[in-house]
């Protein structure tokens, strides 16, 4: 059965878990990894630095085991467009090849140096021409590049890559839970997905995500990086500051967390606006950003939807002795890349 290592790009680290029967219904995880990384290798999931990228790559597969050297990851970071379009139906070989001119004028990215995708939902007709409506997923080539580049120097090859958003679905859409939204909380962008069943209805890529909250405690508090992380996890959202100092630092750290929920509150507005038919009756967090303490019910009292953690393990067989490696620990961080091996290639 076919295996391949879902890879997932952090600014601290790079963890990857090998599935073996990847894109059948019965993928099971055999092996999990993780391994930190200098400041400055990673920014916003794509590898700035590929001499130091592919060091640890080479490191991760020496650490974790894996016995092949087939790598899956998704995208979702600030460089991502998605537009809802309604395009002429065709066959999707044509339609690959007329994309580029289909949509020009539409997004704001230079065509000449993009990567386009369009996942059609919904056959329509207008001015009795059959069209079909559906999702525009658009990202600069060079975005990508730098990653590609840091795997294949680590002698590696690039089995699947797919839209974090549509990945995320496959991982943990649920057919009997009605109209769901996910909204994955990376370091630098929050990706929300708004779906029925398997279906998506709605994507939008929020530029800002756990790493601007642990910014803004940095130059508050005049402390580095590292120690306003910490802070932020050890503190969380519970209160009972009681020092001018912790007095300051959760003011800070409240105010900018409220501002990310107003920019998922405002955008799960805007769906709500164009698609009253469907209210969202759940809320699915995932991304290492969402394992702030207490987000979840200050999410469900701000959006006024219940708001739990999902589980990107569910969808696995997963051995106790990889449960034992650590995997549950960053199983929010592999919710995307674990996507990429679900279902069909």
């Amino acid at each position: 059965m076919a295996g391949v290592v879902a890879l997932d790009i952090g600014r601290r680290g790079l963890r990857g878990v090998q599935v073996d029967g990847a894109y059948s219904n019965r993928p099971k995880i055999t092996r999990f990894g993780a391994v930190g990384v200098t400041e400055g290798t990673v920014f916003d999931g794509e590898i700035t630095d590929e001499r130091r990228g592919a060091a640890a790559i080479k490191q991760l597969w020496k650490s974790a085991g894996f016995t092949t050297n087939k790598v899956a990851f998704g995208i979702g970071n600030r460089k991502v467009v998605v537009r809802e379009m309604t395009l002429p139906a065709m066959p999707a070989a044509q339609r690959k090849s007329a994309l580029r001119f289909a949509v020009e004028g539409h997004i704001p990215i230079d065509l000449d140096d993009s990567i386009l995708d369009f996942l059609p939902l919904r056959a329509v007709t207008e001015h009795n021409e059959p069209r079909h409506e559906g999702l525009l997923v658009a990202t600069a080539r060079a975005s990508l590049e730098s990653t590609v580049n840091a795997i294949e120097k680590a002698g590696r090859s690039i089995d699947a890559v797919d839209f974090s958003g549509f990945s995320l679905l496959r991982t943990l859409s649920n057919a009997n839970s009605g109209t769901q939204a996910i909204i994955n909380i990376g370091a630098a962008s929050t990706t929300v997905v708004v779906a029925t069943g398997s279906m998506p209805e709605f994507v939008r890529m929020v530029p800002s995500g756990g790493d601007d909250v642990t910014h803004a405690i940095e130059r508050a508090l005049s402390i580095s990086f590292a120690e306003a992380e910490n802070d932020k996890i050890n503190r969380g959202l519970q209160g009972g500051a009681t020092s001018a100092h912790d007095i300051e630092a959760e003011t800070v750290l409240r105010e900018n967390v409220a501002a990310l929920i107003d920019s998922i509150r405002n955008t799960l507005n805007f769906y709500a606006g164009a698609h009253p038919e469907r209210p969202i009756a759940q809320v699915l967090l995932t991304g290492g950003g969402s394992r702030l303490m207490g987000l979840a019910p200050v999410l469900t009292r701000a959006l006024g939807v219940p708001t739990v953690h999902g589980d990107p393990l569910a969808a696995f067989s997963v051995s106790s002795k990889v449960r034992a490696s650590g995997v549950e620990n960053w199983a929010l961080e592999l919710a995307a890349p674990l996507g990429v091996t679900v279902g069909e290639k």
